[in-house]
């Protein structure tokens, strides 16, 4: 069932996205663009229903957006890890001679006008099929490790048709992504397997960036924005790692 999961996900995918490759109007990209990214989210659907798993998509929501008991992990994924992030980047970017400019910074009172249509429509909303469904089949037979590779080298794949939108390497957006994956799955384990901590994350990773901006490349044009956002998602993970024992807060009866 995960083989035909990660298959439904980049047909489903890569069908919407492909009007993006040749060049959709004007306008028409980024609805393009966000539908497509409901990909993970739709497949894990029918996997389901065609599986016919025990409580069905019905059990299987309830489970993931169950929020009682996780405020903490909510604010923390929300704000406290996003500005960790952010301010963990820019602070790298400065001490590698980054010069600071604020002058384009979105002001901190537009951080949730920010972070929610995010959560729900561009980044976020992959959640629930990365780390809803795909994540607990993995670690049912993977070590957590081995898991959290896996998976960050599947959800790098699958972003490939839209490389072209984020000016970078196929290596550099691997080594960010990958780093990153550690950290979401942590999240997820922590929050005993709701989606909510992780979807806002998600999100505030993909937003942070534009109140603490690290807008020049830094090393004489080495140390691009991914590359030094992914030295910091990989310093993350490392500590992760160590603090869990290579675990990553993953208890076989919590998810």
């Amino acid at each position: 069932m995960l083989i035909l999961y990660f298959v439904l996900t980049f047909l489903i995918s890569w069908v919407v996205w492909s009007p993006t490759l040749l060049g959709a109007p004007e306008g028409l990209d980024i609805p393009l663009v966000s539908l497509g990214a409901f990909g993970p989210f739709i497949a894990a659907c029918i996997v389901i229903r065609a599986g016919k798993r025990q409580g069905g998509i019905k059990g299987w929501l309830g489970e993931m957006f169950a929020a009682r008991g996780r405020v903490l992990a909510i604010l923390a994924g929300a704000f406290v890890l996003p500005i960790a992030v952010g301010g963990l980047h820019f602070a790298l970017y400065r001490a590698l001679g980054g010069r600071p400019d604020f002058s384009g910074a979105w002001p901190w009172f537009a951080y949730l006008i920010a972070l929610i249509p995010t959560a729900l429509l561009t980044g976020g909303n992959e959640e629930p099929g990365w780390r809803g469904f795909a994540l607990p089949e993995l670690v049912g037979r993977f070590h957590p490790v081995a898991a959290a590779l896996i998976l960050g080298a599947v959800h790098s794949l699958w972003h490939l048709p839209l490389m072209g939108r984020y000016d970078t390497s196929f290596g550099i957006y691997l080594f960010n992504l990958v780093g990153l994956t550690f950290i979401l799955n942590w999240l997820y384990f922590r929050s005993r397997g709701c989606i909510i901590p992780v979807m806002l994350f998600h999100a505030g990773t993909n937003v942070i960036g534009s109140f603490l901006p690290a807008p020049d490349d830094v090393l004489g044009g080495a140390g691009s924005f991914m590359l030094l956002r992914g030295i910091v998602y990989w310093a993350a993970a490392i500590v992760l790692l160590i603090a869990t024992r290579g675990t990553l807060g993953y208890r076989r009866e919590r998810v």
